[in-house]
């Protein structure tokens, strides 16, 4: 049975598990099983309601990530560049008149290129921590 946390993390309760009810969690000890037992603690405390942020990716790195992803949407909807930097950055910024020059055409035509690498072969890479070698 699927269930939704709180946190709106998805469950898979085996055999006769019940909501309500103490859970466990089997994690494989492979190069990912810090990642997954940071993963779990999040759970946890979405579940008390403490809200604890992934340190995977700094805010920056989330904010831009969004962007990206909007900016893929766009792609999606046949929008054009243009119409996605004046939805992402506001039509005040965005000028049809300097659009060829743009700072903003720019970071747009960078925001798709990387997102579509990113949807392409790189966006698991975001699951992994950054550690330090010891």
């Amino acid at each position: 049975h699927l269930r939704s946390s709180p946190g709106g993390a998805q469950l898979a309760l085996l055999g006769d598990a019940q909501p309500g009810e103490p859970l466990a969690a089997i994690i494989p000890l492979d190069d990912m099983a810090h990642d997954r037992l940071q993963a779990i603690e999040r759970f946890i405390r979405s579940i008390h309601r403490q809200h604890l942020p992934d340190a995977r990716l700094s805010k920056a790195q989330r904010r831009r990530l969004g962007l990206m992803l909007q900016c893929l949407d766009g792609r999606e909807e046949e929008a054009s560049h243009f119409d996605v930097a004046t939805a992402l950055f506001g039509r005040r910024l965005v000028s049809a008149d300097n659009w060829h020059d743009s700072a903003f055409r720019y970071q747009t035509q960078r925001l798709v290129r990387d997102g579509v690498k990113m949807v392409e072969r790189g966006y698991r890479q975001l699951l992994r921590a950054r550690r330090r070698n010891s």
